[in-house]
């Protein structure tokens, strides 16, 4: 293709695998939860306090980060992320008391957001918009190849490393090591002149371009609903089966991996048809109301075939993502650092739904003694993609855009 060399695909999908572990790695403290609450004696509101960490550091910093991170070079800006990274997982397997583990995981955290501006970057750098979506269904796939693929092994490593999480953190540890060495040598930028072009605009001028566009907030939100159910059956769901039915803490993990593979591969065929027939909306809508009924099902029944119906539609409800994802690069006149800046907040949104879910079941608990209401309050929370799927124009009306000279 003329101007957009196939070497973009190398870069790409290597970037996504680097940015979806970081989920994997957050998303997989359900499975070592029970080993760390047995070493540190953790408080139901502690282990609420520790899924939620990396999320709230997330949420603080996103839009200095986005600022920042959007006039660097994003193959700068993944190598010290990824390095960050690194360090955060080994500091986290050494941690002597919860303080020194919480502090870890907001680190973690910040190394996650801190890499968000690459990613539109690198896209809006090596793509021409019409292969936007496919990129961010490919990224659902590696999402699901790479958490889901984590969910289930790591309850067999656990096992293989004696029940040690701090050889499990370890092991991610020097995951990350590998992956920032794989990127040093192939990792790339294509300046354009668009992208240099961008590079001086005032900062005020910057975030009110990004943030200026209503469909990026019905974009946040709908994804923060969503993402608080998600984090909070992360966080909780194997638990709540070893506890209340007995089922073993590897079943739960399949279940869980079969939930995000399946949402990560038939994602990359969702966003594509929903974008191609224009029926973004009515596909928001109905995986909504889908993904309530899912999650209510997974916490009703302990019988090993209804956990894993429930899963795969649970999992066929996630193909939203690419869909919603895609809604910050179609926004009327968005330039690359604004571009850059409206990712970057909605990954913020993405991480306040991951946020609250943990530490709304973990105090929930506290009060009322029932981590299984809890759950099933949370299934609800995802009603908020329906609303989102009912108001979004996904960039075909007219949308608030910067005043001129932005």
């Amino acid at each position: 293709m003329t101007g957009y060399p196939a070497y973009r695909w190398v870069v790409i999908c290597l970037y996504l695998i680097a940015s979806v572990s970081a989920q994997m790695v957050i998303n997989t403290l359900g499975i070592l939860l029970p080993a760390i609450t047995a070493d540190l004696a953790l408080s139901s509101g502690q282990k609420g306090l520790l899924g939620s960490a990396p999320f709230w550091s997330t949420i603080v910093l996103a839009l200095p980060v986005g600022f920042a991170g959007s006039r660097l070079s994003p193959k700068w800006l993944t190598t010290a992320t990824l390095i960050g990274c690194a360090l955060c997982l080994f500091l986290q397997s050494w941690a002597p008391v919860f303080a020194v583990l919480l502090l870890g995981r907001l680190l973690f955290g910040i190394g996650t957001i801190a890499q968000q501006p690459a990613r539109a970057l690198l896209m809006r750098q090596w793509f021409p918009p019409r292969e936007v979506v496919l990129v961010n269904g490919l990224s659902n796939v590696f999402f699901g190849l790479v958490v889901g693929g984590g969910l289930a092994l790591a309850p067999v490593l656990l096992i293989l490393l004696a029940d040690d999480w701090r050889m499990t953190l370890r092991a991610f540890g020097f995951y990350y090591v590998a992956l920032t060495v794989l990127w040093l040598f192939i990792g790339r930028d294509r300046v354009t002149e668009e992208f240099t072009a961008s590079q001086s605009q005032p900062v005020l001028s910057l975030l009110r371009g990004a943030l200026v566009h209503r469909d990026l907030w019905l974009c946040g939100c709908g994804f923060a609903g969503a993402t608080m159910a998600f984090s909070a059956f992360l966080a909780f769901y194997p638990t709540l089966m070893l506890e209340e039915y007995g089922v073993s803490l590897r079943i739960s993990g399949v279940a869980l991996a079969v939930d995000v593979v399946l949402g990560g591969i038939v994602g990359l065929a969702a966003g594509y048809y929903s974008a191609a027939w224009q029926q973004e909306g009515r596909f928001l809508q109905v995986l909504g109301i889908i993904m309530v009924g899912s999650f209510a099902g997974m916490i009703l029944s302990g019988g090993l075939p209804l956990i894993f119906l429930m899963a795969v539609i649970n999992g066929f409800a996630w193909t939203f993502f690419p869909i919603l994802i895609t809604v910050p690069f179609n926004l009327r006149g968005i330039q690359p650092r604004q571009l850059a800046v409206a990712f970057t907040f909605t990954m913020m949104m993405i991480s306040l739904g991951q946020a609250m879910g943990p530490l709304f079941v973990g105090y929930i608990v506290e009060l009322t003694g029932d981590l299984k209401l809890a759950m099933l309050i949370m299934s609800f929370v995802p009603v908020t993609l329906v609303i989102a799927g009912s108001t979004l124009s996904f960039g075909r009306r007219p949308t608030p855009a910067p005043a001129a000279g932005n």
